[in-house]
């Protein structure tokens, strides 16, 4: 057993080691990927640094797919991800490195909905931990394909984040395998509703537990359901950054179709948005008083507190222990022959073995962080 894997047995020192790790509330990962080497993500399929993959440094697994790029004939084309010192205008200030994640918009000839493009980037952590927090940047490029064309109702959808337990069997990154669950997701869409805050949620299967009684999916706005989602029941006055004011009061007033757009959300070409996300475990297995709470730029947007995350006798004591930034993505807006890209770029991500305090009160509005090409 190697260490990695060796940390997930949960005994009693590991149980020991998760309740000083609350305490302590340490961080326990960060990457700025400043100083990570160059890379690109060039070998397709599934990547394990335990198995020799050369992966980014401190990182422990990947998924990378991409149809058009440089080792398929495409010289002018992306990987599915890059860490390039070449790509500084894609990171924060302008300078240093960044996470780029690269989609295509790719149709089978079967013409069926397929999730293709795939960029899963895995920490899996040394121990487990009953709570974790994670903040990271996030921006989206110019052309992004749901920023240039309001109204898109056809729900394409890009997996962005997502925070797990691995039991240390076989598959990490496929969590209808049976290895991985619970998982919290955090998806982008844009429908003819507008831009979707998508909560995705997973029990923990080899229990017999892969879709939660809790929800499969939610699908929230930025707007309206955020009300009373702030510390203390308040609303969250996080900004319209197209209109001024608060997302919370949106009106449709200034939409082509009177939903938001991306840039009401996400702000404009060059903007970076920062995100964050806390989740608990459910006290005992079958307790619905599991959590998942999230910030976008400083505030609370969503608070869910009464989540059954494990069920069975055989999960009592089961942490998190792995997340990922990026995914696979449902993004077929433009033909084949296009040969259409879009990315988005993750930047200063840090980990955290429980929520900071200053999360338990309501955060001032801080300013837009405009990157300045």
């Amino acid at each position: 057993m190697n260490a990695v894997r060796a940390g997930l047995c949960l005994g009693t020192a590991s149980i020991m080691s998760l309740a000083l790790s609350v305490a302590e509330a340490e961080v326990i990962f960060s990457d700025n990927f400043d100083a990570q080497p160059d890379f690109t993500a060039s070998v397709s399929g599934r990547q394990s640094a335990d198995e020799g993959d050369i992966l980014p440094e401190g990182w422990t697994h990947l998924h990378s797919a991409s149809k058009w790029n440089p080792g398929s004939g495409y010289p002018t084309k992306h990987e599915s991800l890059e860490i390039l010192a070449a790509n500084s205008d894609k990171a924060r200030g302008g300078t240093g490195k960044s996470i780029v994640n690269w989609r295509e918009s790719w149709t089978p000839d079967s013409g069926w909905k397929f999730w293709n493009s795939d960029s899963q980037l895995i920490k899996l952590l040394d121990n487990s931990y009953n709570e974790l927090y994670i903040e990271f940047y996030i921006r989206f490029s110019d052309n992004w394909f749901q920023r240039i064309r309001p109204g898109n109702s056809s729900s394409y959808t890009s997996k962005l984040f997502r925070v797990g337990h691995f039991n240390g069997g076989v598959n990490i990154f496929n969590g209808a395998k049976g290895d991985i669950g619970p998982i919290f997701f955090w998806d982008y869409k844009r429908d003819n509703y507008g831009i979707r805050n998508i909560h995705a949620y997973r029990g923990n299967p080899a229990t017999g537990n892969y879709f939660l009684d809790y929800a499969r999916a939610n699908s929230y706005d930025y707007t309206k359901s955020t009300r009373g989602e702030e510390v203390g029941g308040k609303d969250p006055q996080h900004l319209d950054r197209v209109n001024g004011g608060f997302l919370v009061n949106w009106s449709g007033t200034g939409s082509p179709d009177g939903q938001t757009t991306h840039e009401n959300v996400f702000g404009g070409p060059g903007e970076w948005t920062k995100m964050a996300f806390y989740v608990k475990m459910n006290s005992a297995p079958g307790v619905a008083d599991g959590v998942v709470k999230q910030w976008i730029n400083g505030h609370m947007i969503r608070n869910s507190t009464h989540i059954p995350w494990h069920v069975a006798e055989a999960d009592a004591g089961l942490g998190w222990n792995y997340f990922a930034i990026g995914g696979n993505d449902y993004f077929q807006g433009l033909p084949n022959s296009d040969l259409f890209e879009d990315w988005y770029a993750i930047d200063d991500l840090v980990v955290r073995s429980s929520m900071p305090d200053g999360k338990r009160d309501v955060a001032p509005n801080p300013p837009v962080d405009i990157d300045v090409q």
